[in-house]
């Protein structure tokens, strides 16, 4: 799930074939505690793993890719 303060945005899932959808959960690291802000981590992108196959995607806000 794709969350923000607490609050579902969306649900990433990664399909399979067929009828199979499995849920990818966030997996972005962090390093102290200033990395585990959400605004910092927000301007890499957030690293989700799909929780069957561990397949990976990484999710950017469109202004980010201009940093």
């Amino acid at each position: 799930m794709f969350q923000s303060s607490h609050i579902e945005l969306a649900r990433l899932q990664h399909h399979h074939g067929g009828n199979e959808w499995h849920d990818m959960h966030e997996v972005t690291p962090s390093h102290d505690a200033a990395e585990s802000d959400p605004e910092r981590s927000w301007s890499r992108g957030r690293i989700f793993r799909c929780s069957t196959c561990e397949d990976e995607i990484r999710v950017t806000l469109p202004d980010e890719e201009r940093r």
